[in-house]
């Protein structure tokens, strides 16, 4: 890859750049441990991992995901070891990725935020932080969380935003000191199972990408300063030059790693080398 091809943190004093602007969506790699064998981390811009929150979470109850026409619907409760118990083992893995790690931060109380990131900020490998909005959070929300965050790190800090409220939130999280922000969390859905179980959760899979794409361009219509970065639904190189063309600096992978690993990969050489 050629160096510094994406900057996703502009104005910032450290920065956070980026060889390619084809990443990996937190929650497709774990920790980065859970990767397919074809999965060559180095392939790609960066890596999302987490997420991560000061307390271990158990996570949902079973069944945790049904099939949908365009995808699947996955309710995993943001099940995580905890922050400290994270570090201990899998932090010595984070530097030989190959490729700059970002964060991402889950807790939505502020002492639990601001002591996730004091914790990460001293690990090495470790480049910037994606910090997790609530479904339904509000702007003076969303920017306190953001400043008390901003107290314990020099790193830059992405502010993933919910597709229904990205372009409400966006400035507030721009104006709030992010670096930019990610369109977004993926929407809510619910799927029925085959044995007549009904699941509620997170939408992942090409059905999401036009309701990602909308939310995107609403955003770049705002003209915020800042780096805007796309993720969900994005499996073909097709959408992810829709998502370059609509401005986005870059992008993030999720269900396309879980199903097509080697896609996702030559998605990502395809990108790079125009």
């Amino acid at each position: 890859m050629a160096e510094a091809s994406v900057e996703l943190a502009p104005g910032h004093k450290i920065g956070l750049p980026l060889a390619g602007p084809v990443m990996l969506a937190a929650g497709s790699v774990g920790y980065g441990e859970a990767r397919h064998r074809e999965l060559e981390t180095a392939r790609f811009g960066g890596v999302v991992v987490g997420p991560f929150t000061r307390r271990s979470r158990g996570g949902s109850q079973p069944p945790r995901m049904a099939e949908t026409v365009g995808g699947f619907v996955r309710n995993v409760g943001l099940q995580n070891r905890g922050v400290s118990a994270a570090v201990r083992r899998y932090g010595q893995l984070w530097p030989r990725l190959g490729c700059p790690v970002i964060a991402q931060v889950a807790d939505s109380e502020h002492r639990d935020a601001a002591e996730t990131v004091e914790r990460l900020s001293a690990v090495d490998g470790i480049e910037g932080f994606e910090l997790l909005c609530e479904p339904e959070a509000g702007e003076k929300e969303t920017s306190r969380l953001l400043e008390v965050v901003l107290l314990e790190t020099d790193l830059p800090v992405l502010v993933k935003l919910p597709l229904a409220r990205a372009a409400v939130l966006a400035a507030a999280a721009v104006e709030a000191g992010a670096a930019g922000v990610v369109v977004g969390r993926p929407p809510m859905g619910a799927g029925v199972r085959p044995d007549g179980q009904t699941v509620s959760g997170e939408m992942f899979g090409p059905g999401a990408f036009p309701v990602m794409l909308a939310a995107l361009l609403a955003v770049k219509a705002l003209a915020l300063p800042g780096s805007l970065v796309a993720s969900g639904g994005i499996h073909t190189r097709h959408q992810a030059r829709d998502c370059l063309q609509a401005g986005a600096e870059a992008l993030q992978l999720d269900s396309l790693v879980w199903v097509e690993p080697t896609a996702a990969v030559a998605l990502a050489v395809s990108l790079d080398s125009g």
